[in-house]
């Protein structure tokens, strides 16, 4: 066999996939919360294709350079690729979108942080002096403050409350 059909058979598996590697999420559906929080991850090869994420900080599509092998699958061909796999992500507060600060100045208090990752507030040790907003002291008011609130479908209208006067 010469070099032209051993490299033919070489690229073969990807041909019949149909997409590089780092790009096969693009048939998910559901929200994909454990695809699109994933941190961009260029890979460690050097091929430089420009690529899409989902940045869970700015909550949208970021463009980033992919090197074209491993990462993981938050890395999509087009924005439109990724938008339409994470637009289902839910939306919380910027402060709630920020890692938990552990700064040690004072004694440890029991508080509680949103985590992006799990959707849900979690308890942590407070030892600091200072934090970013992304810290409370009971889970109820973290839950309250940063669970995603669900929106109301087109065409469906909120009951306003009956008023009485006196």
């Amino acid at each position: 066999m010469d070099s032209t059909g051993r490299l033919a058979l070489m690229f073969l598996p990807l041909l019949m996939i149909g997409a590089a590697p780092g790009h096969l999420v693009q048939e998910h559906i559901g929200n994909n919360a454990e695809i699109c929080l994933l941190p961009p991850d260029e890979g460690p090869c050097r091929a430089r294709i420009p690529s899409y994420y989902y940045d869970r900080y700015t909550q949208s599509c970021r463009q980033f350079i992919y090197g074209g092998c491993k990462g993981n699958a938050n890395n999509f061909e087009t924005w439109a690729a990724c938008h339409e796999a994470c637009r289902r992500i839910e939306k919380v507060p910027h402060i709630c979108r920020l890692e938990v600060n552990e700064n040690i100045c004072e004694e440890p208090r029991e508080m509680y942080f949103f985590n992006l990752m799990t959707m849900t507030c979690e308890k942590f040790m407070s030892v600091g002096c200072s934090h970013n907003g992304n810290q409370f002291s009971d889970k109820a008011s973290c839950m309250d403050f940063c669970a995603p609130k669900k929106t109301l479908k087109k065409g469906k209208k909120k009951k306003m409350p009956r008023l009485r006067f006196a």
